[in-house]
């Protein structure tokens, strides 16, 4: 009977936090109100053709000099154009070791748009409405840990189960191949696996998610977040540069791993280029480094010039007294137990240094609470290289 009875309320408490937090951005002045129509004009260009997916969301081929990231105020004088590409690319350095786990079937994903995507020459961009452009800022501001009433004695209601370097150096990128899944979760929760760079409170970081507020459903996504020196955003709405015609920074991730059966993957790096510093978007499909865009490194301040540290691993988010959504596979990690078909790994886990890929050094392993666990195995060799386990059923309530 108890637990009848605090289901419903804590359901209540979370709907109402939710609406409380949506409808006080929804408030907005005069000079607010305009300050977003002019933003839904700079984000929903006009189109040379527009896509319609199978999961009913519309992306508009828009020419790439019209994409939003030009009306950042630091590229309004930019030089680039859609064949942008980094001058070099980094080389995997070190002796390749017997592989001491299984190899086993992993299956890459093919992500994009159907039917070839976008003309050359344009960049698939999302359509926006209004009211999905202010529960975008809620969300932006959310993953900044901007928005106070999310705040509890210092604790933004986020959970960790990832690894990151501590060796004091300058990372010129990272990379990882992901397992991708779909855990459930309720509008303002998410779940992530991702990678990450940073410096200061500068980042980016890019992956899969599950973020029904944010999307407006519960499909697994690709994504990316720029936290830079004047603004902070999902996707390509603050300075962001799209390069690809038929893979958005957004689109639905689809199939997605299962628990005990087929596992599904996806490669992702972020390089700096040696001599312009901006830092390229890459996924590796078929046996090719695929350009997806870039950040320019004028948006950023300290990331303009480098990053201090790398991570790898999960994230999750839920309002305080709600039992947090799972992470990774979504099940209890124990270790000397690790299997990698059925738990959330981030293989091939590598920094760029030098402009050469390596293992990460002195690797720190950070799980906030007994719900999530993460294990640095390190280099197993063979496909899998630097291996890190991470996940857990979820269900954190406090902090």
């Amino acid at each position: 009977m108890g637990l009848g009875v605090i289901l419903p309320y804590s359901l209540v408490c979370y709907l109402l936090f939710y609406c409380k937090c949506i409808e006080g951005y929804k408030k907005l002045s005069k000079e607010e109100d305009l300050e977003l129509e002019e933003q839904l004009k700079r984000l929903n260009k006009p189109a040379v053709k527009s896509i319609t997916t199978k999961y009913g969301d519309i992306y508009d081929c828009v020419d790439f000099y019209k994409q939003p990231a030009f009306d950042h105020p630091l590229l309004k004088n930019h030089n680039y154009h859609p064949g942008m590409r980094p001058t070099s690319t980094p080389k995997r350095v070190g002796p390749k070791k017997e592989i001491r786990i299984p190899k086993l079937d992993y299956k890459p994903l093919r992500i994009g748009l159907e039917g070839g995507g976008c003309p050359l020459g344009t960049v698939p961009i999302r359509r926006t409405v209004k009211d999905e452009l202010i529960t975008v800022k809620f969300y932006s501001d959310m993953h900044a840990s901007k928005i106070n009433p999310l705040k509890v004695a210092g604790f933004p209601g986020v959970h960790y189960c990832l690894a990151h370097t501590q060796e004091v150096i300058d990372y010129g990128g990272v990379g990882a191949t992901l397992s991708v899944w779909n855990q459930p979760a309720q509008a303002p929760q998410y779940t992530v696996g991702r990678i990450k760079l940073r410096n200061g409170d500068e980042s980016m970081e890019v992956g899969w998610t599950v973020n029904p507020g944010l999307y407006g459903d519960t499909q697994t996504h690709l994504y990316i977040f720029t936290n830079a020196s004047q603004s902070h955003c999902y996707n390509a709405q603050c300075g962001y540069v799209h390069l690809n015609p038929s893979i958005p920074v957004d689109s639905v991730i689809s199939p997605v791993s299962t628990y005990d059966g087929q596992i599904y993957s996806i490669s992702l790096s972020i390089y700096q280029d040696a001599t312009s510093k901006d830092w390229f978007l890459k996924v590796f499909e078929n046996g090719t480094n695929i350009n997806l865009g870039f950040w320019p490194h004028q948006i950023f301040k300290n990331l303009g010039n480098t990053a201090t540290q790398a991570e790898w691993g999960g994230e999750v988010f839920s309002p305080l007294k709600i039992p947090s959504p799972p992470a990774g596979s979504g099940h209890v990690l124990l270790p000397h137990e690790e299997d990698t078909a059925r738990d959330a790994i981030s293989a091939n886990s590598h920094v760029v240094v030098n402009n050469k890929i390596m293992d990460p050094h002195k690797v720190k392993t950070v799980a906030d609470n007994t719900y999530y666990a993460v294990f640095n195995i390190g280099d197993v060799g063979g496909d899998f290289h630097y291996l890190i386990y991470y996940g857990g059923p979820g269900g954190a309530t406090l902090n």
